[in-house]
């Protein structure tokens, strides 16, 4: 069953990754009439990492021997988060307009950190759920995997709705360092 739900939750991770390729392909393309927006660039790459980050966690679930429908579905809406974290990031260069990527940006920031901070919620709810089932772990070690989620959690609810740009990227730059980390522990050997 792992490998069955894998490929699913694979598909939408590289739909996901689309959005985002296309999009730094369609505004490199149409670069002449695009109006640059630093933060913008600094959430796509963020969103790039949590899919790296999303998809090499996959690779926990192979210690569950017995898969229910609940289970699936639990992985199911955080590969549908995941995939809204990249797509809401998308922007598409309509021929000869110009194309504001600030005010693009500033207009779907809400809708844009709803979905990081509801990846970020599933994910809390996927180390709750599968306590039982991280090999060598104690059933306690879920706490300690959703404080390391949490600042994840907190950088987007700033990212989303602070005012001030300077907060903004200090929680994009946080979720960088966030995923960096992440992934320097998860590739170290055992």
């Amino acid at each position: 069953m792992f490998e069955h739900v894998t490929i699913l939750l694979s598909f939408v991770f590289a739909i996901a990754l689309t959005h985002l390729l296309s999009t730094a392909t369609e505004l490199l393309l149409a670069r002449d009439r695009v109006r640059f927006s630093g933060l913008h660039a600094l959430w796509m790459t963020n969103a790039l990492l949590a899919l790296l980050v999303n998809w090499l966690s996959l690779w926990g679930l192979v210690i569950i021997k017995h898969w229910t429908v609940p289970e699936v579905v639990l992985q199911f809406a955080a590969a549908i988060m995941q995939y809204f974290t990249c797509s809401t990031l998308a922007i598409r260069a309509p021929d000869h307009e110009s194309i504001d990527v600030p005010a693009i940006f500033e207009r779907h920031r809400h809708v844009i950190f709803a979905a990081f901070a509801a990846t970020a919620i599933i994910a809390m709810i996927q180390n709750y759920w599968d306590r039982n089932n991280s090999a060598g772990l104690s059933s306690t070690a879920w706490v300690v995997e959703d404080l390391g989620v949490l600042p994840a959690l907190i950088a987007a609810l700033i990212a989303g709705w602070a005012r001030p740009q300077w907060l903004q990227w200090l929680a994009g730059l946080a979720m960088t360092a966030i995923s960096i980390v992440f992934l320097a522990i998860y590739a170290m050997p055992a």
